[in-house]
C-alpha cells in the first residue's frame, strides 16, 4: 500500500483520474484520495487539484448530455470537501483537531440547511415518495402512510449523518495513507486518542438527550432531529476509538474487533451503533482510557 501511495503522490494527473474513477462507486475514496493530496502539497494546492478535477467532472457532465450529471456533482462535492478536511488538518496539525473541525463544521452546514434551506419534505422527497410506493404495492392501511408523510424531518437528519460518517470515513483514510507516506505520522496512536472533547462533548451530549427525548417522526424538533444524528455518529468514532485502544493496550489480536464492524453491515446495524456511540459517549464524561494513560 505504501508503494501505491508514493507513486499516487507523485502522480498528480493520475491521483486525479483515480479520483474521478471512484466517484460513481466510492465517493469516500475520492475524498480521501483528495486529504491525501491537501496533506501532502499544501492547502492551495489542495484546492486547486479538487477544484480541477471537478472541472473535468463536469465536462463530462456535458459531453454525455446530463447522464454523467449527478456523479459530477456527488464527484466535485467529495473532491471540494476532501480538500476542506484535509485543511482543517493542515490547520489543527492533528487528527483530533480535525475530526472535531469536522464535527463543527457538519452541525453548522445542518444548522444552516434547517434555519435558512427549504422545506424538509422538498429535500427527501423523492425517497418518501419512494417508500410510500413500496407501501401501496401491500395494501397498507391509511395511518402507515399518514407516518410515512411525517418522516421528512427525520429523514434529513439521516443523511445529515450519513454525509458526516462519509466525511469523517475519508478524513481517517487519507490520514492514514498520509501516514503511510510520512513516517513521523502515527495515524494509529492519533486515532486511538479521537475524542470530541467537552467543547464540543457538551453540546453533543444535549443534542443526544434531546433526540431520545423527542423521539417519532410527528414530533416537530427539526433542529434536534437534524443535528442528533451527527452527534450520535461522533460518539460513534470516539467509541470505535476507545475499542481499539484498550485492545492495542492489552494486546489483543486484531480479529478480536472485527465481530462488532460486522455487525455494523448486518440487520443489527443499529445495536452496534448504539453500542459504540454509548461507549464515546460515555468516555466523554469519565474518561474510559485514562487508566491506559496512567500504565504508560
Amino acid at each position: 500500500m505504501k508503494t501505491f501511495v508514493d507513486w499516487v503522490l507523485s502522480q498528480r494527473y493520475w491521483l486525479v483520474l483515480i479520483a474521478i474513477a471512484f466517484t460513481p462507486i466510492l465517493p469516500m475514496v475520492t475524498a480521501g484520495l483528495m486529504v491525501l493530496n491537501t496533506l501532502h502539497r499544501g492547502t492551495s494546492e489542495g484546492a486547486a487539484t479538487a477544484a480541477a478535477g471537478s472541472g473535468v467532472l463536469a465536462l463530462l457532465a456535458v459531453a454525455t448530455a446530463g447522464a454523467w450529471l449527478d456523479v459530477a456533482a456527488v464527484g466535485a462535492c467529495a473532491m471540494l470537501g476532501g480538500a476542506a478536511l484535509g485543511a482543517i488538518l493542515n490547520w489543527g496539525g492533528t487528527l483530533t483537531i480535525g475530526f472535531q473541525g469536522t464535527v463543527l463544521a457538519s452541525w453548522l452546514v445542518a444548522l444552516a440547511i434547517t434555519l435558512l434551506g427549504p422545506d424538509p419534505a422538498t429535500l427527501v422527497a423523492p425517497v418518501v415518495e419512494r417508500v410510500r410506493e413500496l407501501l401501496e404495492t401491500g395494501d397498507p392501511a391509511a395511518e402507515q402512510l399518514d407516518l410515512v408523510q411525517g418522516w421528512d424531518t427525520m429523514l434529513l437528519g439521516l443523511v445529515f449523518a450519513a454525509v458526516f460518517a462519509q466525511l469523517v470515513g475519508a478524513l481517517l483514510l487519507g490520514y492514514w495513507w498520509f501516514g503511510l507516506a510520512r513516517a513521523q505520522v502515527r495515524f494509529g496512536e492519533e486515532f486511538r486518542a479521537l475524542k470530541l472533547g467537552r467543547v464540543l462533548g457538551i453540546p453533543a451530549i444535549i443534542l443526544v438527550t434531546l433526540g431520545l427525548l423527542f423521539q417519532g417522526p410527528l414530533v416537530q424538533a427539526p433542529l434536534v432531529h437534524n443535528l442528533a444524528p451527527i452527534a450520535v455518529f461522533a460518539f460513534l468514532f470516539q467509541g470505535a476509538a476507545v475499542m481499539h485502544a484498550w485492545a492495542h493496550a492489552k494486546k489483543w489480536h486484531p480479529a478480536a474487533v472485527w465481530p462488532v464492524y460486522i455487525v455494523l453491515i448486518t440487520p443489527l446495524t443499529m445495536i452496534s451503533i448504539l453500542g459504540l456511540s454509548a461507549v464515546g459517549l460515555i468516555d466523554n464524561v469519565f474518561e474510559l482510557r485514562a487508566p491506559l494513560r496512567a500504565r504508560e
